[in-house]
């Protein structure tokens, strides 16, 4: 069975958010003394990330889950082919590069009057999107050989802090931040034994919530994220153990095409010098993702 490039950026993204879920290190974590309570552990975690200082999950992490992704990370970066991972980024450089040059165009564009989208709104988050990619573009896991090489808690110290930052840029709905919600936070420990614990947390524009928590190697955490974490592992190191040499030399030319019709489309937009230019490139790429959306939402639709 071939390894598709849909599989190789599928394992990408699975290894890229098992670390975007619990990452969030850096020198201050590692020599945080957290409070030997649950609640007084939920309440200092809230209120270093409402400070962005996001490295307090991993000194809130028990120090197995902090080895799980250090070697998913190091096994990860041994096995994939350095030239797709360096190509890939690359490209994402230079798709973000013309974003960037041709920003006003798209917002003048037909295509991007047909999607119905509020220019200000859209003009916001792009600058702030562009301005986070353009963060992690320019940090270590940029290249496969700083991937392997990262030492998270010093990632995070700097480009974590710095995302925290610039995702306050981005226009969010009232009622769909969670930075609010932290802010606002009050924990009341309702139950406690020696390695379990239920909570009450209540904040401002929430209905109050009960979490069970429970104590691993010293470190209090939900006891919902301690009891899937053996699955998440075990489905991340499966689809690692499926990067086989063979199998990743089967899919290189298939990812290196599909790069190069990417690049492609990507160097169309940058010859682009009007408005008109811009439709012709884009206008069917558009057209086709919101078909697929709307299409999308059909079955959602026919599904509930």
């Amino acid at each position: 069975m071939q390894m598709s490039l849909k599989c190789l950026v599928s394992t990408i993204g699975v290894v890229l958010l098992t670390l975007g879920c619990v990452q969030a290190a850096d020198a201050a974590g590692a020599g945080t003394t957290l409070p030997d309570t649950p609640d007084g552990t939920v309440v200092a975690v809230a209120q270093n990330l409402v400070d962005h200082h996001p490295e307090i999950v991993w000194a809130a992490l028990p120090e197995s889950y902090r080895a799980d992704i250090n070697e998913i990370t190091s096994t990860f970066a041994e096995k994939m082919d350095p030239e797709v991972y360096d190509q890939v980024m690359a490209l994402a450089n230079r798709a973000v590069e013309v974003l960037q040059q041709k920003k006003d165009l798209i917002l003048a564009s037909e295509a991007f009057e047909s999607a119905q989208t509020d220019p200000e709104e859209f003009d916001s988050s792009m600058t702030a999107g562009i301005a986070v990619a353009q963060t992690l573009l320019g940090s270590e896991i940029s290249t496969l050989a700083g991937l392997g090489a990262i030492n998270w808690q010093q990632f995070l110290a700097t480009t974590g802090r710095t995302l925290m930052e610039q995702a306050d840029e981005i226009d969010i709905e009232e009622g769909e931040d969670p930075m609010a919600d932290l802010e606002t936070l009050e924990v009341e420990t309702l139950e406690i034994g020696d390695d379990t614990a239920k909570l009450r947390l209540v904040t401002a524009d929430e209905e109050p919530e009960e979490v069970d928590m429970v104590r691993v190697e010293g470190r209090w955490i939900p006891a919902e994220m301690a009891a899937k974490w053996p699955e998440a592992m075990a489905s991340a190191r499966q689809r690692l153990d499926e990067m086989t040499p063979e199998k990743v030399a089967e899919m290189k030319g298939q990812a290196l095409m599909g790069l190069a019709m990417a690049e492609g489309v990507i160097e169309q937009i940058a010859a682009t010098e009007t408005v008109e230019e811009l439709d012709a490139a884009i206008g069917p790429m558009i057209q086709a993702m919101m078909g697929s959306l709307n299409f999308a939402g059909g079955m959602e639709e026919e599904d509930d």
